[in-house]
């Protein structure tokens, strides 16, 4: 089935939406052959910067560039281990193994986020990063994070990929370690309409390597201080998003909305865990609205039966793609997670008619 009567995401409802601000912004754009480094992303970086109260935010090509980035420009490398998670995309931990470092996975709280009790124990002499990922749209626990990572002289990089606009005890996601790294990816809540990142930081250097780094180590077209590659965010995909970073906060609020009707219609079911919702200086955006279900693949099934489109992410765990080669960690609330997680429709063009017909169909499943 490709027509759902309730899609996961409605890309083309929205382009349809923006279509004339965005032909519009094509137009000027070609028109002056602005294309690469131009004022719309110096723009786009000092409005997302105030937005999340960070001191620089830097436009790169995608959410995996900025993470391998970030590593690049904290010189990590062969020898060196970053604590991060198994239940996450394969991109948080292939940027560690691609510059030979060694992810070390620990296990996540039932939040679906870096378990804070588990970390201390982790930490080797070669543990030089923490890498933590706020799933879904919720932050992780930085206070306790933060402290250990001050504790033992850790760098601390946040996976912000899912989480822009989410805040914990009233600060940014991607404003708390070294580094914070956002995707641009079309599935997020902040996004382009192809692939784009952002790389944010307080410390001014550390943001003139990130933008050496993206720009292949180019001070000047004349002068080069440093390797680097090739990972500038598109000059037209930074006016696009600053057509959507103007709507952010009427997308998050609609789907906290969505959310607490999906949690106050599902409340009762006994194989169902909803997920969480703010809580102890939590503001979550909901990237996804992640729920656990003893049952999923059959509720799965008969929610595409019916015409609602869901996902698993992800089904097999990280540690147990034979391939990567993680397979010494013991992850039983990833595994266990990973078996129970599915993903129900949630975004800025989604009715109450559809959110309540989800309901009815979870609702009346045998």
């Amino acid at each position: 089935m490709t027509n759902f009567r309730v899609p996961y995401i409605d890309l083309r409802a929205e382009f349809n939406e923006l279509r004339d601000g965005l032909v519009d912004d094509l137009i000027s754009i070609g028109e002056d052959a602005r294309f690469i480094l131009r004022e719309e992303v110096q723009l786009f970086e000092t409005t997302a910067a105030d937005y999340l109260g960070a001191g620089y935010a830097i436009g790169v090509g995608s959410g995996t560039d900025a993470l391998m980035l970030a590593l690049l420009a904290l010189d990590i490398g062969p020898g060196d281990e970053v604590i991060t998670v198994g239940h996450t995309f394969v991109a948080t931990i292939s940027v560690i193994a691609n510059l030979g470092a060694t992810p070390i996975l620990i296990d996540i709280q039932d939040d679906f986020n870096l378990d804070p009790n588990l970390l201390e124990a982790a930490i080797t002499d070669a543990t030089k990063v923490v890498m933590v990922v706020h799933m879904n749209g919720r932050c992780c626990d930085m206070t306790t994070i933060q402290e250990l990572c001050k504790q033992h002289g850790l760098e601390l990089i946040e996976d912000a990929a899912q989480a822009f606009g989410s805040r914990y005890q009233g600060q940014a996601a991607g404003t708390f370690g070294d580094f914070g790294c956002f995707s641009f990816h079309p599935m997020k809540i902040l996004h382009c309409f192809g692939d784009g990142g952002m790389v944010t930081t307080n410390d001014a250097e550390l943001a003139d390597k990130i933008r050496l780094l993206r720009n292949h180590g180019q001070r000047t077209k004349n002068e080069i201080v440093m390797y680097g590659v090739n990972s500038r965010l598109d000059n037209l995909q930074a006016a696009f998003l600053l057509r959507m970073i103007s709507r952010l906060d009427a997308e998050i609020q609609r789907r906290r909305e969505i959310a607490h009707r999906y949690n106050q219609g599902l409340d009762g079911i006994t194989n169902i865990t909803c997920p969480p919702i703010d809580g102890d200086g939590y503001f979550d955006v909901f990237s996804s609205y992640v729920m656990r279900v003893s049952n999923r693949d059959a509720l799965r099934r008969h929610l595409q039966e019916k015409g609602v489109e869901v996902f698993s992410h992800w089904e097999v765990a990280n540690h147990r793609q034979t391939a990567l080669g993680l397979n010494g960690f013991a992850l039983p609330n990833t595994e266990r997670i990973s078996n129970e997680v599915l993903s129900l429709p949630i975004h800025g063009q989604l009715s109450n008619d559809q959110v309540d017909y989800v309901i009815e169909v979870i609702r009346h499943a045998e």
